[in-house]
């Protein structure tokens, strides 16, 4: 078969055009920064783009869950440790009053300071985190979860469910003691009483002077002391897992932003020098058909 020029012709010609092409497409990607300027360059890349940004949102939508919840968490543990304090002083006058010998003057003044207590406890059972939220209400964190009743008595109206919060694709972490897990009651006589009524106990013992009721003072103290005690060590577990899960969401989302910017971002040293190899052929596609288009017929049939 016969070569014509018009063959030869039409092959620079189309050569031309798709050196052209490629060359607007590399002009779009170096404007962007990315390796394609329009979805239907790279449907592929388009494809894993948009699944590890997705990724991203969630990895990023867990990490905030978590921050946002550590704070209650916090608030807690910080409620805890003063009520530890507190109970401290309160075991101090359970053996003080526990001593026969004590004057009715003094007995009177224990008395007042655990109605003191008492009232403070109260108040850490009310507490609220920075965001707003009583950390002992489980998930009814928008009104205060203790109430104190005409007759004194102290009645728990939160609820007994904990917060739960996402913390990785398969799980979950309760991020809340609920007041009943802290605040508890106290095993008397085969009974339970909560807290509070054992408080009140206590203080009308040392008004009305009764030994059997202040001795009796001094291990629910030490009741509520231990109850106190597990409380610490609940919410110092799950801050624990909260900061392990926040890390490793950060570093997952470390490692998917560098995968995104290696499957997304243009390697602009590449794509120059692929610039520069596009320009190279177009000037030499142009000057071999400026070349053609000056044969002479005589050119041809030699």
């Amino acid at each position: 078969m016969r070569v014509s020029t018009s063959m030869i012709f039409q092959q620079l010609t189309d050569k031309l055009s798709e050196n052209a092409e490629s060359m607007k497409t590399l002009q779009g990607q170096l404007s962007t920064g990315y390796k394609y300027s329009a979805p239907s360059e790279a449907p592929d890349l388009v494809g894993r783009v948009q699944a590890i940004e997705s990724r991203l949102k969630t990895l990023d939508a867990d990490a905030q869950s978590v921050s946002r919840v550590k704070v209650g968490v916090d608030a807690q543990a910080r409620a805890l440790e003063v009520a530890a304090e507190i109970t401290d002083r309160l075991k101090e006058i359970a053996f003080q009053g526990a001593n026969s010998a004590t004057s009715q003057n003094i007995l009177d003044s224990y008395a007042a300071e655990v109605g003191s207590i008492k009232r403070s406890l109260l108040d850490l059972a009310n507490s609220k985190d920075s965001d707003g939220r009583y950390i002992f209400g489980g998930v009814r964190s928008g009104e205060p979860p203790y109430i104190q009743n005409q007759d004194g008595s102290v009645e728990y109206v939160g609820s007994g469910t904990p917060l739960r919060v996402r913390v990785n694709d398969v799980g979950y972490e309760d991020v809340s003691v609920p007041g009943p897990s802290v605040w508890k009651s106290v095993e008397k006589d085969g009974k339970a009483v909560d807290l509070f009524s054992v408080l009140t106990q206590l203080e009308d013992a040392y008004r009305t002077g009764d030994m059997s009721k202040r001795a009796q003072g001094l291990a629910d103290m030490e009741g509520i002391a231990n109850n106190f005690g597990v409380a610490i060590a609940t919410t110092g577990g799950v801050q624990q897992r909260l900061d392990i899960s926040e890390r490793l969401a950060q570093e997952t989302s470390i490692r998917a932003q560098k995968t995104l910017s290696e499957v997304k971002e243009l390697d602009f040293a590449g794509a120059l020098a692929q610039l520069q190899k596009q320009q190279m052929l177009l000037e030499a596609t142009q000057s071999l058909m400026g070349r053609m288009s000056k044969l002479s017929l005589l050119d041809s049939i030699r």
